[in-house]
């Protein structure tokens, strides 16, 4: 079983686990990721699965998922918490802007943030302020392949996040950023 395998077995088996750590490091060093080749792979809705905060909202819930959901191609990124099992942008989110900084660096800028409720008829249901004092930070990617990201942070923070295959949420974060940019 290689170390990809082991990082994916550990997290599904226990998610909770340092050992998570230790195998993202050792992923980390034989990472070949270059924004300049692979920026399209980062595309799509990510789970964050394991973090090395101690921040609750940065580690992983059985009733909360914890996404992260990326279009460089507009340089559009949310952050969004929300109850499993519902395949919309409802829930608490963040909202930014995205920005290659060098080879492995994407520069987030947090624009908004707030509640999303349901979609009504074409109407949204949505409390997002702007974020008045600039709130921005960096995420180096250290590693992406076969849906697996790691990452670290501004502050140090070590991101451990799967690719999930939803479509639908992605669309519907697409169709929200049309519309919340009119």
């Amino acid at each position: 079983m290689n170390s990809e395998q082991k990082l994916l077995k550990t997290i599904y088996k226990s998610p909770n686990s340092d050992e998570i750590g230790e195998l993202a490091k050792s992923l980390e060093l034989e990472s070949d990721f270059l924004l300049e080749n692979d920026i399209d792979k980062l595309r799509g809705v990510w789970e964050l699965r394991w973090s090395s905060s101690k921040a609750p909202f940065l580690n992983h819930s059985p009733l909360i998922d914890n996404l992260q959901i990326l279009d460089p191609r507009t340089s559009n990124g949310m952050n969004l918490l929300k109850p499993k099992g519902i395949n919309k942008i409802i829930g608490s989110a963040i909202l930014a802007k995205l920005n290659k900084l060098n080879d492995i660096r994407v520069g987030v800028v947090f624009t908004h943030a707030g509640l999303l409720g349901p979609k009504i008829g074409h109407y949204q249901v949505k409390g997002l302020a702007k974020i008045r004092k600039e709130q921005k930070g960096w995420l180096d990617i250290t590693y992406l392949k076969n849906d697996i990201r790691i990452c670290r942070g501004d502050k140090g923070t070590l991101f451990v996040l799967l690719k999930k295959n939803n479509v639908d949420l992605f669309n519907n974060f697409l169709e929200f950023n049309k519309s919340f940019s009119k």
